[in-house]
């Protein structure tokens, strides 16, 4: 429920880091929720997943919603395919470490949807991407995609754990955000602007 609240809070803000372990359980609670943002039958949602094994979010989304989306695509490494998605979720697989690749998978699924439908994009992890390139690579694409979710209309969100990383990495990959939600705790949300 709590997520539920934090993500309507956020709603007006196209960009949204949310800082969180990547262990914690209600981070993929708020992802599911940022990511609904119309009815599952009118939703596009896309994700780019090199922390989380892409069924996994099937499976959160179908248990949040009873459904799946109009559409879903899922961008990530090949070792993460561990079993078929189901009928209407798209996977593109990529090397870990091809940030370009995964760039022009997102900018495919973003150009076919660009119809006036509502389309929701997770980035998930930034910490997972630091583990394939440096600082510098990481923010250019994620600077890249932000921007080309922008000119489409779509939200996008990210995931990013500050405890993995120094305090100006995490302040500088803060500024392509409109908004960030940070776990305090592990009890609460608090969205600073």
């Amino acid at each position: 429920m709590e997520s539920q609240t934090t993500a309507k809070s956020v709603q007006d803000y196209p960009r949204a880091l949310v800082l969180a372990s990547t262990t914690d359980a209600a981070a993929d609670d708020l992802c599911v929720d940022l990511l609904s943002r119309e009815r599952p039958e009118c939703q596009r949602v896309l994700s780019l997943s090199y922390a989380r094994q892409p069924m996994r979010l099937v499976d959160h989304w179908q248990a949040a919603h009873d459904s799946s989306p109009a559409s879903m695509a899922i961008v990530c490494p090949e070792s993460h395919a561990t079993r078929e998605p189901p009928a209407g979720v798209h996977t593109t697989h990529v090397p870990a470490s091809d940030l370009t690749g995964a760039s022009i998978a997102i900018s495919r699924y973003l150009d076919r949807w660009d119809d006036g439908e509502s389309v929701t994009v997770c980035l998930n992890s930034l910490t997972a991407l630091l583990q394939y390139a440096d600082r510098d690579r990481v923010f250019r694409f994620v600077h890249t995609i932000t921007s080309r979710c922008l000119a489409v209309g779509a939200t996008v969100h990210a995931h990013f754990d500050p405890a993995t990383q120094d305090e100006q990495t995490v302040a500088t990959v803060a500024t392509l955000f409109d908004t960030v939600v940070r776990r305090e705790d592990d009890e609460s949300w608090v969205v600073q602007q």
